[in-house]
């Protein structure tokens, strides 16, 4: 028994040819080295955990987050399986020596801070070259998230209110008047969302009741905008075309219902102030305005042309601010999104190209954009490439099919509701083909180390 200390612990294999148990005592060297193999193993395990809520807090591309986690995974040794929804992910831990398994739900909400998350692509690459340790990443990891918020709060309003009037101008065929009434909108939405953020009981119904609020003003002064969903639209149908079906489905119902709900606020709204001053708009003159907001676009507008040199780069600026990204991104950020702007803008109003080329090619050239920087400088441009998109969502959708989904009485574009559904998602696949082949251009091998943060 004495001797027997000194012995190390015999496997299964030994115990078979020997008379000796496989349960003996273990040395103290031993233990010392099973202990650091498994606090190596919870630390990257821990890592995984927090570079998972972080990607989906700072605005990661969702159908990315898989194939991310799973490449950093694979550089650490770590045998994990991931499946992602909306808003959560499912994380599960292999043990194959004991044949175990533990299973984590992160659950976090989808905002965005691209200057965190470039931070966190900047660990990704130092991880996956194997130039820093678990113990240094965890380290950096949680120095990211506690930085504290570069935009305050109160900054907004101004943000809200310099993109929905450039938004108005541009893209709906409005006013200086109408953009002004619209960027007001805009400071009151910054304020309520602020207000109904601090009681839980306006959450569930804030949407709602903004929107009656809009409504209500807009009916007053014989015009609104429409509000769309089209980001969340075109999200769902690039995660279904990479084949993430279950997150795909779910985002795309909620933002079809998402709209359907905007739809009735301010159609509520429009019939309440209806009601109170029934001679507010007279049926030919909501006709009248129907036939004018039908044809807005980016070709025929209200305003000169050239005051787009002053509307693009402000609407960019608001957004980059929305996507807190720090004043040195700004520069690049507009450039790409300008790039598909202008695109966008010759092919419709110079070339006469249809509709699926409008959708097809900007995108195209943005994520050629993106990705050609990322290649050559090292740096995320998934912030260039996001804004880039927000030019071009509102701007190819059919107005005629949103008036008329959003409770138009007029006959002539009543029956145009059942095809706004199908407007947003044909959108939304050119921009996502468009996004795709770009990538296939620059990685049409994917990459070898660092993993793809982008389209």
């Amino acid at each position: 028994m004495a001797n027997s200390v000194n012995l190390s612990r015999r496997s299964s294999m030994d115990s078979m040819f020997t008379t000796a148990s496989q349960f003996e005592p273990i040395t103290l060297e031993d233990r010392i080295r099973i202990t650091f193999e498994i606090a190596n193993i919870l630390q990257k395990q821990e890592f995984l955990r927090k570079l998972v809520k972080c990607l989906m807090l700072y605005g990661a591309p969702a159908h990315r987050l898989e194939y991310i986690l799973r490449q950093v995974s694979r550089t650490l040794g770590v045998d994990a399986e991931y499946v992602y929804l909306p808003s959560i992910m499912f994380l599960t831990f292999f043990d194959q020596s004991t044949h175990t398994t533990e299973t984590h739900f992160i659950r976090s909400s989808q905002l965005f801070d691209m200057h965190k998350l470039n931070e966190i692509y900047r660990l990704e690459k130092l991880v996956s070259h194997g130039e820093v340790s678990v113990d240094e990443a965890l380290e950096f990891i949680d120095q990211v998230t506690n930085q504290p918020q570069f935009y305050p709060n109160w900054l907004n309003p101004f943000v809200y209110a310099l993109a929905s009037f450039c938004g108005c101008v541009m893209f709906y065929g409005g006013s200086w008047r109408e953009g002004g009434l619209s960027a007001a909108m805009a400071i009151f939405f910054a304020f309520y969302e602020l207000f109904s953020g601090r009681y839980m009981s306006f959450q569930p119904i804030w949407e709602i009741t903004v929107c009656i609020f809009i409504g209500f003003v807009s009916r007053a002064f014989a015009s609104f905008i429409v509000i769309l969903p089209g980001y969340s639209i075109a999200i769902a149908i690039v995660e279904l075309v990479s084949r993430q079906l279950v997150s795909g489905v779910v985002r795309m119902v909620y933002a079809i219902v998402y709209s359907f709900l905007l739809g009735y606020g301010i159609e509520m709204g429009s019939q309440i102030y209806g009601t109170i001053e029934p001679e507010s708009i007279s049926a030919q003159a909501q006709a009248q305005n129907c036939i004018a907001a039908s044809g807005a676009s980016t070709c025929v507008t209200i305003i000169p042309q050239p005051f787009y040199i002053l509307t693009v780069p402000l609407f960019a600026v608001a957004y980059c601010v929305y996507l807190r990204a720090r004043i040195p991104r700004w520069p690049t950020m507009i450039f790409v999104a300008c790039c598909g702007f202008v695109t966008n803008w010759a092919l419709a109003c110079h070339a006469n190209a249809p509709s699926q080329v409008l959708q097809v090619v900007p995108a195209f050239c943005v994520g050629l954009l993106g990705n050609l920087l990322t290649k050559f400088t090292g740096k995320m441009t998934l912030d260039a490439v996001i804004l880039g998109i927000f030019y071009l969502v509102p701007g190819s959708l059919g107005l005629k099919a949103a008036l008329g989904f959003f409770g138009t009485s007029n006959n002539e574009f009543a029956n145009q509701g059942a095809s706004f559904a199908l407007s947003m998602i044909q959108t939304s696949i050119g921009i996502t083909v468009g996004l795709f082949v770009a990538t296939l251009i620059v990685y049409p091998k994917g990459t070898q180390h660092t993993p793809l943060m982008n389209f």
